[in-house]
């Protein structure tokens, strides 16, 4: 585009100068030949000076182009190896998803990541790799609050999927989905084999554990009814959105068992306190009946203090018998002692 736009500046200046040639070459008939020359130089100076600025602005959108094919084969080179190590990494994938124990630990760390998602912790939520007493062990066993399980298997069918993605003709990759569904369904019935739910306290199913959405979205399209068919098996197909769904409805029911635990507790400590506070009065409805009877003794003995002492000292000292210290009578107590009603706090 630089050299079009350099050409193209370069036959315009060429027709300038050939225009100002012969207008030159016109004068120089009609004046002396000296003058003619000086004329020509002073119109061609400033064309000169355009053409030299020319040169310049080429060279310096030659430098540019160069600096740009660079950076451009640098990025590609960038590019070239980026999608080099994205095919390893393809492979390596690939390589690694073939095999059905890699498959399922990597199915059982897409899970774990959905529970601790849900706030669920390991060994008061839920068990990993949980024997059975058959023998059979799911990949995790989530505890529901008030007892039972959920069982899960996170081990799932993915070949003729991944060999779906890849195909470009679309008979190959239609026969290729209905096999992986074929797939989906004869893993099912393998869990429905196993019995999960006839050697543990977990509902009447076994979550079978999809950790991509579309596994189970091509499913349905080569075989609607595939659903259908693992429930009749008791399985139930799980994808990461469903089983959120599940996970946080379980950890909601945790928090509600927690909040009905507490209010349990509340109303315990509720009636222990009432219990002990009757008690309490109990035993001061004892002190008051005491303090009830030393007063009653109390003054009686004042009275027969009264009775029997006073009169008796006071005749003495009628009679002429003298006493460093006279006796005198004691006052009675006359105070009213508070009676309470301690059945009041036994009551419900």
């Amino acid at each position: 585009m630089d050299q079009v736009l350099i050409g193209a500046v370069a036959l315009l200046v060429g027709v300038i100068i050939g225009v100002l040639l012969g207008m030159a070459v016109m004068r120089a008939r009609t004046r002396p030949s000296t003058t003619s020359v000086v004329e020509l130089d002073a119109l061609l100076a400033p064309v000169r000076e355009n053409l030299e600025s020319l040169r310049r602005s080429a060279e310096g959108a030659h430098r540019d182009r160069a600096v740009a094919e660079a950076a451009i084969t640098a990025q590609l080179s960038a590019v070239q190896e980026r999608y080099a190590g994205l095919e390893e990494a393809t492979a390596q994938l690939r390589a690694a998803m073939a095999g059905g124990q890699t498959r399922g630990q990597w199915g059982e760390m897409q899970l774990e990541s959905l529970l601790d998602h849900a706030g669920m912790v390991e060994g008061v939520h839920y068990r990993r790799q949980d024997i059975r007493d058959s023998g059979t062990r799911p990949d995790v066993v989530v505890i529901l609050p008030g007892g039972g399980e959920v069982l899960v298997d996170a081990k799932f069918p993915f070949d003729a999927y991944w060999q779906s993605i890849s195909e470009t003709d679309e008979s190959r990759r239609s026969e290729l989905l209905s096999k992986h569904a074929s797939d989906v369904l004869a893993r099912a019935r393998e869990l429905a084999g196993k019995g999960y739910s006839d050697v543990s306290t977990s509902p009447d199913f076994v979550v079978m554990f999809l950790p991509l959405e579309s596994l189970l979205s091509v499913s349905l399209e080569a075989d609607p009814l595939l659903l259908e068919k693992a429930f009749e098996r008791r399985v139930v197909l799980a994808t990461p959105t469903s089983m959120v769904g599940l996970l946080r409805t379980i950890a909601f029911g945790y928090q509600r068992k927690l909040m009905a635990d507490n209010a349990e507790e509340i109303r315990a400590a509720g009636a222990e306190m009432l219990s002990r506070l009757a008690t309490l009065t109990d035993h001061i409805d004892g002190m008051r009946r005491g303090l009830e009877q030393a007063v009653r003794g109390y003054n009686a003995f004042v009275g027969s203090y009264d009775r029997q002492v006073v009169v008796q000292a006071q005749r003495l000292h009628e009679m002429g018998v003298e006493a460093p210290k006279g006796v005198a009578s004691a006052d009675v107590v006359s105070a009213d002692l508070r009676v309470s009603d301690p059945a009041a706090l036994r009551s419900p």
